[in-house]
Parts: structure tokens; C-alpha cells; sequence
């Protein structure tokens, strides 16, 4: 086993940032495999925050361990163990605010689909979902799903009310929530023409004109959705036939 007083300051920041870049892409694997899966990352602005988090925690630890660094220092053992300590209630602290705002669900709503995070949906609301499925929020990226406005009219017009005065909206709401099967039809109602990106996207022409001539290719009909995000939103890419969801692409839905 080495010794302590055997190892170079410069050799201890080495192990450092190995040991530190090792955990970062881990955490970041969470978070961008599992919690922000695709482009849900960028659509939900996480990726600057929790990238300049791993950078300041990959490169500040080490750092400070190559200035305290000294073998023959008495308290070295102390300094490294704060060191260590401070770097990983840093990167807790970073998981645990991106994890409670991770997507849970992607609702379509009104010819759009809304990005809704675990923060946004309150434990009495999640309670009074009407089907079991949607009482629960999930660990393992959002699901695809829909929400009805209720048939009440009163109901209604104060869930519209609520989302205007910036209250909960109906994506907000689980006891509204549906499969999304069961919104396939009305999906395929709302469907736009995959050319009318051109009109949104007039910097990204080539990137529209390849993905419609892919399909034409294919001989698949499609159509597009816009997808809300916080940050951004992106264009949903759905088959007109039976209203599966094919892809999600990094351009704009609408002006």
C-alpha cells in the first residue's frame, strides 16, 4: 500500500482529478441518459448549470488538494478529508436540485406538448389522480401522456383562469391525465405539415429539407407538434397514420 509521505503533491492532484472526473461522468450520465434523456436537457436549460457544477467540482477539489498538499504537513489527512467532504456535498446538493425538477411527464395539451417537471406537480394534486398510474412521479425519464380539460364548464374556466394568472395549468393537474393512446386521434387532428418548419427555421433549411425528404424516402406521412420547454422548444416529428411519437428534433415550431 503507498505511503502518504511517499506521494508528490503533484501525483496526489493526478489521483485527485481522476477520482473527480470519474464520479462527475457518472452523475452526468444520470442526468443526461436517465433524467434529461435526448434534448429534454437543452429544452429544460440544465445542461449549462449542472456542466459548469461538474466543472467547478472536477476542477476545484484537485486544485486545492495540489495547494495543501504536503506530506510531512501533520493535519494533511484533515485538509484532504474537508476537501473531499466539501466536493461531494457540493455535487449532492447539484443532483438533488436537478433531480427534483427533472421531466416527469410530457403532456399534450391544445395541439402542443408540454414539458411538466416533478417541482411543478404538488403532492395534494398528485393525489387526486383519478388512475393509479399517475400518482406516482417517475425516477427513469418522462413518460408521454395527455390531459382533457374537464367536461364542467365552471371546472374549466377556472383551470383557464389559474394557468393565466400563472397558477397550475392542466398540464399541471394529474387528476386530468390520460394515456397517451387514448389521444392519438385528436393528436393526428393537430398534426402540421413537416414544410411549415421551413417558415420557423429559415437559418436550418438544409436540416428541414433532409428530414422531409427522409421521410418522403420512407414513404412514412408525418407531421410535427411543438414541444414547450423552459429554455426552449423543440418539434415533435409524428406518424399521421397511427400517431406514434418518432422522433423530437432541435428546431423551431413555431415564430
Amino acid at each position: 500500500m503507498m505511503k502518504i509521505r511517499t506521494v508528490t503533491r503533484y501525483k496526489a492532484f493526478g489521483w485527485h482529478l481522476i477520482f473527480s472526473t470519474t464520479i462527475a461522468l457518472f452523475c452526468a450520465s444520470i442526468v443526461f441518459y436517465l433524467w434529461y434523456p435526448g434534448l429534454l436537457a437543452k429544452a429544460s436549460g440544465v445542461i449549462n448549470i449542472f456542466m459548469l457544477l461538474l466543472i467547478v467540482d472536477v476542477v476545484l477539489g484537485p486544485i486545492i488538494t495540489l495547494i495543501v498538499f504536503n506530506p510531512l504537513k501533520k493535519e494533511l489527512k484533515r485538509d484532504l478529508f474537508i476537501v473531499i467532504a466539501i466536493q461531494l456535498i457540493a455535487l449532492t446538493y447539484g443532483l438533488y436540485t436537478v433531480f427534483v425538477t427533472r421531466p416527469v411527464y410530457i403532456v399534450f395539451n391544445s395541439g402542443a406538448f408540454d414539458v411538466v417537471h416533478a417541482n411543478e406537480i404538488s403532492k395534494e394534486n398528485q393525489d387526486k389522480a383519478t388512475r393509479q398510474q399517475f400518482r406516482y412521479l417517475s425516477y427513469f425519464g418522462p413518460e408521454y401522456i395527455a390531459a382533457h380539460l374537464p367536461k364542467d364548464p365552471k371546472v374549466a374556466e377556472k383551470i383557464i383562469l389559474s394557468a393565466v394568472s400563472g397558477g397550475n395549468d392542466i398540464q399541471h393537474l394529474p387528476e386530468y391525465y390520460l394515456p397517451y393512446i387514448e389521444a392519438k386521434d385528436e393528436v393526428i387532428k393537430q398534426l402540421k405539415p413537416l414544410s411549415d418548419l421551413k417558415t420557423f427555421n429559415k437559418d436550418s433549411i438544409r436540416q428541414v429539407n433532409y428530414l422531409i425528404e427522409r421521410y418522403e424516402t420512407a414513404n412514412t406521412e408525418v407531421g410535427f407538434l411543438p414541444l414547450k420547454g423552459k429554455l426552449q422548444d423543440l418539434t415533435v416529428v409524428i406518424s399521421r397514420s397511427n400517431g406514434e411519437i418518432l422522433e423530437t428534433k432541435d428546431l423551431r415550431p413555431r415564430l
